[in-house]
């Protein structure tokens, strides 16, 4: 889920980018610089530094070069929801799984969670083929997956894994579900 978040903390900037004409534009200049593509353990993985306003005068600290302002911003970060829904695009596919890009992050899909079916690894296109219906799912396939695991980052450990499945209704391929909608229908 994508979210817009204000914080209000102290943020250093170089005294080289402090005392120029426009600092709201160089505090927001440091904090793009040092926050974008960052995973926040409580915010998510911050997408962008939306904008910054300096809200009072700076402080200097005893033995660091850098100049302290008092600062509003706002930044967009995504965040995997569990049994959320997303589109994501195929972008790796291993004899074990696919990971599907949802935009700032990938997800990992199981060979078990891709189809209600048996899958066999092709590996000289490097996709997966169903051996009751033949469906396959190949690298650029554009897919639709549900969040089932997300293992959350730390300070330790900067990096989100997350896990998702195919395996339930009108999840994977649109193609799939739009032969299944007109057999139906016919």
């Amino acid at each position: 889920m994508y979210a817009e978040y204000t914080v209000y903390e102290w943020v250093g900037v170089r005294p080289d980018l402090a005392f120029t004409d426009d600092l709201n534009k160089a505090v927001l200049d440091s904090l793009r610089e040092e926050l974008e593509g960052q995973v926040d353990e409580t915010l998510g993985i911050i997408i962008s530094v939306i904008d910054a306003e300096v809200q009072g005068d700076g402080v200097l600290l005893p033995n660091d070069p850098q100049i302290y302002f008092p600062v509003r911003y706002r930044v967009l970060t995504y965040e995997p929801v569990l049994q959320e829904v997303s589109m994501g695009i195929v972008r790796e596919a291993r004899e074990f799984g696919v990971f599907v890009s949802l935009g700032p992050t990938d997800g990992f899909v199981h060979r078990s969670q891709l189809m209600d079916e048996d899958v066999d690894y092709v590996e000289a296109n490097r996709s997966f083929k169903g051996r009751e219906t033949g469906r396959t799912i190949s690298i650029g396939d554009v897919v639709r997956v549900r969040v089932t695991q997300v293992s959350k980052a730390s300070k330790r450990l900067a990096v989100m894994r997350i896990g998702l499945t195919m395996r339930q209704p009108y999840l994977g391929k649109e193609e799939w579900h739009r032969k299944e909608t007109k057999g139906e229908g016919s």
